[in-house]
């Protein structure tokens, strides 16, 4: 059997692939301009030939999907039609040529350079001279079903210089790429790939024009491995034991012994792990096989490449007979897109050729596979026309226009008798299938060609579908229903109600409906429906009514092409028959590893488990979990777990809590997310819940997890590993669940549980989604009287009540000697910082938090008078370096010495370094990350680093103190430079104009004249900031970007700041209301209405005329 593509060799066909379609699309686009084919009229310097054929390209861009509106024609299908067409017509020849594929005749195998000389010779009645028109055409007679030259794409030339970058990307593909099993899924994949990016970002719903890209997933050589060596091979080794080694089989497991004693050794039977398929014919001429969403044809190969021996075994065949056999016997497939069916009947029919015992080229019977996605263009009377004065046809005609007009979106979900009732189809499909035949052989040469055509590829895909198999295997698409067009979501609850929530669960429901009876399923899909709530229906359904015989979790990283937590899926096998009793599914779990390999390595050697189907509906939703029965004990019986706010605008209504100047009637303390289990924490945020209350309603959000603002309890975030803290009565935003618990006394028994792994690892085995949904939570077993004596016996007085050292709580008592942080805690006192622990009398703080916050009282004889701080010393004030350790020499008392000061240096990644260093060099930089990058002390310099540098509190930044800053601060140390130029001291000069500079942007920010103004995108205009007056209410990212986006001074993108903090103003996530001030806004930078668009300036005249 082929190898699987080498990594190395699959990134460099990513690369060539995604620059191919990018030249041939550019190409495509380019010919068709010069073609005229989207304008009003044809160009007048066409010839009559090509007017026709622009006449033809445009009826076949309609086809495809094109609009017409006032004569002037939609191309962008067309576009990706011929782009397409163009590259794997050549790409596919290359394929053929390097296995000696590419014939002339029956017995002779060219290569295109032959093609080319064959195609420039004069005397040659080929009928063309481009050697790759030569190698369609002669692959075309090998497989019309794929190769359509009559088609008005192929009659189009590309430009010498496209057409040379495409021949140029192909010849420098390695070798080994046309060898490789699965090179030709990877083509489509990476032909998809920049197209699935947009429409990902776009946020759009996707319908049928952008399904194809966003559903493509290559299936990994190891999961169709794993899927058909449990089920092809296990049937094999069931029934043909003395030829079992005729297939490699690396992924075959088999059933451990049923044993309760977990002490015994682990030991496998000689019964495959997925069962023995009684089921399934003793034949296999009489087993028919479908992947339903066939893609490329990962699993066809793969199946035909284990039938080819199996049946030469099993029958004494010979190889070309076998491989008739399979064809035409066992092999079927289905995809809604038409060009992964090209490339799957390609890579069927290639294997077929090249297969080692073949005698390769040869004539293949008609291969079964088709085209479900095509909706029929043709008008409706000229398909109905067809049928002639046949009256049964006609019926059945009709049905078959009706049955597949929303093809595009539902693929393979179509099932005629279903759709369709009281005609030809629903008595199934063989009484209409030879009246059609009969008919489209009438209609080869007449005008409705093309509705002949598609009648074919219409009743193939109807008789598939109409048909049972006893074996049915895919990798379903993925497509949750809130990013579903209408239609789709539409039919799902129609049809399939309990598996709506995403595609792949639809499709796994119609799989089933595929099986014969005693057939079975076998499926590539994501693994959250195992444990949502939202699927319980179905998990009860298929639980009671299948036979789970193998599964397989293999969680993130299971697809080595894309990266993160983005897919987690499952291999599933089930058997389409009522389970017994005392059924047992068998289990493994691959999701730990993040790596293929290791995934790969579990599969094969990890040791099963056997899980009682019948007692995993016992489990709380009956949820699937590859471990013993949970207990009905539940932690919901004494905490009920509430989600928080989701403000439908963060950008207006959050804030973190350090760029408010307190906590006040309209900003209040908003609990979030923490990053690891604590006693307090994800305290950094604040709410504005005035704006809220106006307009919670406008902005479409919902006022969650009110009746639990006041109380205490128990938050956790949803993320990962489950980190928990404290609640303590505040509002909290939807990244955290509050246990609500039933009464305050069993508070520290919840805490004490959720705060453990054993919690974790309990929501784990129910739930192996990244983000935990809040029902879930509490769904775990809870010995209230065990975890209440822990709880005792940790918290012997209580839960402690408020503390925290870290300075990004709100909670932080602001004394710099016991915080995690001392020198930046001292900056900001020194600046005039507090912190509303401070500030706040009610709020409820523990007996040492309040002792610290008296001890900072008595550091505010340091505190500077406007909140500014040189760094050098001017107009009499110390240099920043010295008052800041005079701060620290008063905090630490008769601890504080060089030998202490400079350990604070070395914490602070200041080894060896001076204080005046860390506060030049190094605080901003420290205090932008700490700070989340919303920084309130702002350090303003004229990019020397012995020159001009201030540290400004930013809550203390108006109007005047901006001004103060300039012409008395800066103003002062221009006035000293001037004096040293005068004096001849060295650099001078230089420092002389780098302060000038810098004075000069601070006036520009002071003058707030576009593009150094701010705006703010949920103010009307006459509510703009004129000139630098700032609302501290709107926040840093707003109003700091003058500061940011004059010319830089020193760093990069830094403006006269000391560092760049990670802030941008692209447009926040959501919609805005029409009443919205900047409703329209989005126009101007090629965005929707309702856009919230941030990096927009005014002009102070537009301002100043609607104060």
């Amino acid at each position: 059997m082929r190898k699987a593509l080498d990594k190395l060799l699959r990134k460099q066909l990513e690369m060539a692939v995604i620059k191919a379609r990018n030249i041939a699309e550019m190409a495509a686009t380019q010919v068709l301009n010069r073609l005229s084919v989207g304008d009003n009229k044809a160009a007048e310097y066409l010839t009559d030939d090509q007017k026709k054929l622009r006449n033809r390209l445009r009826a076949h861009g309609r086809q495809l999907g094109d609009i017409l509106k006032g004569g002037e024609q939609e191309t962008k299908h067309l576009v990706v039609e011929i782009a397409y067409e163009h590259w794997h017509r050549m790409l596919f020849s290359r394929f053929l040529e390097q296995n000696h594929l590419l014939m002339y005749d029956e017995h002779t195998s060219i290569s295109l350079e032959d093609c080319q000389e064959l195609s420039q010779d004069a005397n040659s009645s080929l009928g063309t001279t481009d050697g790759w028109d030569l190698a369609a055409k002669l692959a075309s007679k090998m497989l019309p079903q794929i190769f359509r030259i009559d088609s008005p794409v192929f009659e189009l030339k590309f430009a010498p210089e496209h057409q040379q970058e495409l021949e140029k990307i192909i010849a420098n593909l390695h070798e080994d790429t046309f060898q490789a099993q699965d090179s030709l899924g990877w083509v489509y994949q990476y032909w998809q790939t920049q197209k699935k990016e947009e429409v990902n970002k776009s946020g759009n719903k996707i319908g049928a024009d952008e399904l194809p890209a966003v559903t493509q997933l290559f299936t990994e050589p190891y999961m169709v491995s794993f899927l058909l060596d449990n089920s092809l091979g296990a049937w094999w080794v069931t029934n043909y034991p003395q030829y079992k080694d005729v297939l490699p089989l690396e992924y075959l497991r088999y059933a451990p012994e049923q044993n309760d004693d977990k002490e015994i050794e682990y030991k496998e039977t000689d019964v495959p792990a997925a069962g023995t398929f009684e089921g399934w014919p003793k034949n296999l001429s009489e087993l028919k096989m479908l992947d339903p969403c066939c893609g490329s044809g990962h699993f066809l190969v793969a199946i035909l490449l284990m039938l080819i021996p199996m049946r030469m075994k099993a029958e004494d065949l010979s190889a070309d007979e076998a491989i008739e056999k399979v064809l035409t016997q066992n092999i079927h497939g289905l995809e809604l897109d038409q060009r992964c069916v090209e490339i799957a009947a390609f890579s069927v029919a290639l294997e077929a050729w090249r297969y080692s015992d073949s005698s390769g080229y040869r004539e293949l019977p008609s291969l079964n596979i088709a085209w479900v996605g095509q909706s029929i263009k043709a008008k409706k009377e000229d398909w109905l026309s067809l049928a002639g004065d046949d009256e049964r046809l006609y019926q059945g005609m009709e049905a078959l226009y009706d049955t597949f007009k929303d093809a595009p979106v539902l693929g393979s979900l179509i099932e005629p008798s279903k759709v369709v009732t009281e005609d030809l189809l629903s008595n199934g499909f063989s009484e209409l299938h030879p009246l059609l035949n009969k008919a489209l052989q009438q209609f080869e040469v007449v005008e409705n060609k093309e509705a002949a055509i598609a009648a074919k590829g219409l009743t193939l895909a109807t008789n598939l579908l109409s048909q049972k198999y006893e074996f049915v295997v895919t990798n379903v698409p993925y497509l949750s229903r809130s990013k579903q067009c209408k239609k789709l979501q539409v039919f799902s609850e129609q049809f399939y109600d309990i598996a709506k929530g995403d595609i792949a669960n639809v499709f796994l429901e119609r799989c089933l409906e595929l099986n014969t009876d005693g057939g079975v399923t076998q499926i590539v899909m994501p693994q959250n429906w195992l444990f949502l709530g939202s699927y319980k229906k179905q998990r009860q359904r298929l639980l009671k009514q299948m036979s789970w015989y193998l599964l397989a979790r293999l969680g993130s990283g299971a697809f080595d092409t894309i990266s993160g937590e983005v897919v987690n899926v499952i291999l599933l096998s089930l058997i389409k028959d009522t389970p017994h009793t005392k059924h047992s599914l068998r289990g493994i779990n691959a999701s730990e590893p993040k790596t293929v390999q290791e995934k790969i390595n579990i599969l094969q050697n990890e040791a099963l488990v056997l899980i009682s189907q019948t007692l995993q509906l016992k489990n709380p939703d009956a949820r699937v979990v590859m471990n013993d029965v949970l207990s009905h004990q539940l932690l919901e019986i004494h905490a009920k777990c509430v989600q928080g706010l989701r403000p439908a605008d963060r950008g207006m209504l959050v804030r973190s809590y350090w760029e408010n100047s307190s906590f006040n009637d309209r900003w209040k303390p908003l609990q979030s997310a923490t990053n690891q289990t604590k006693l307090f924490g994800g305290m950094e945020g604040s709410f504005d819940i005035q704006t809220f209350d106006k307009k919670w309603r406008e902005l479409g959000s919902a006022y969650k997890g009110h009746k639990q603002w006041g109380k205490w309890g128990v938050c956790m975030s949803q993320m990962s590993s489950l980190p928990s803290t404290i609640y303590t009565g505040a509002i909290y935003d939807g990244n955290v669940n509050v246990f609500d618990v039933d009464l305050v006394e069993n508070i520290p028994a919840v805490w004490t549980f959720c705060s453990t792994s054993i919690f974790v690892n309990s929501v784990r085995q129910i739930d192996q989604k990244l983000a935990v949904t809040n029902s879930t939570l509490v769904k775990v077993p809870f010995n209230l009287e065990y975890w209440t004596k822990i709880a005792q016996e940790k918290y012997p007085n209580g839960l402690p009540k408020p503390f925290s050292d870290d300075l990004t709580q709100w909670i932080f008592h602001g004394h710099p000697v016991q915080s995690e942080s001392p020198l930046q805690v001292a900056v900001a006192r020194l600046l005039g910082y507090r912190w509303p622990a401070e500030i706040d009398q009610k709020m409820e703080l523990s007996d040492e938090t309040k002792d610290l916050i008296q001890k900072s009282q008595s550091l505010s004889h340091h505190i500077d008078d406007d909140g500014i701080a040189c760094l050098p010393p001017i107009r009499g004030e110390k240099a920043a370096d010295e008052r800041l350790e005079a701060l620290l020499m008063d905090a630490y008392g008769s601890e504080w010495n060089t030998s202490l000061r400079n350990q604070l240096l070395e914490d602070a990644k200041c080894k060896g370094k001076s204080l005046d260093f860390w506060l030049r060099e190094k605080f901003f930089e420290q205090h932008c990350k700490l700070f989340q990058n919303r920084p309130f002390i702002w350090q303003i310099w004229d990019g020397l680093k012995d020159g001009f540098s201030a540290l400004v509190n930013y809550h203390q930044l108006n109007r005047q103190n901006l001004e103060r800053l300039i012409y008395t601060y800066l103003g002062d140390w221009i006035r000293t430079q001037e004096h040293s130029v005068q004096e001849g001291i060295d650099d001078a000069v230089i420092r002389l104009h780098a302060a000038q500079t810098l004075k000069t942007h601070l006036e520009t920010i002071l003058e707030g004249e576009a593009p150094y103004d701010i705006f703010v995108r949920w103010k009307p205009l006459n509510e703009q900031a004129i000139g630098w007056s700032p609302d501290v209410n709107d926040g840093v990212r707003l109003n700091i970007r003058p500061f940011l986006t004059v010319p830089d001074v020193g760093k990069k993108d830094a403006g006269i700041l000391r560092f760049k903090p990670n802030i941008h103003w692209k447009k926040d996530r959501g919609k805005d209301v029409e009443s919205a001030p900047w409703y329209k806004l989005g126009l101007d930078y090629d965005e929707s209405e309702g856009s919230r668009i941030n990096d927009h300036h005014l002009k102070l005249a537009d301002k100043r005329s609607n104060k």
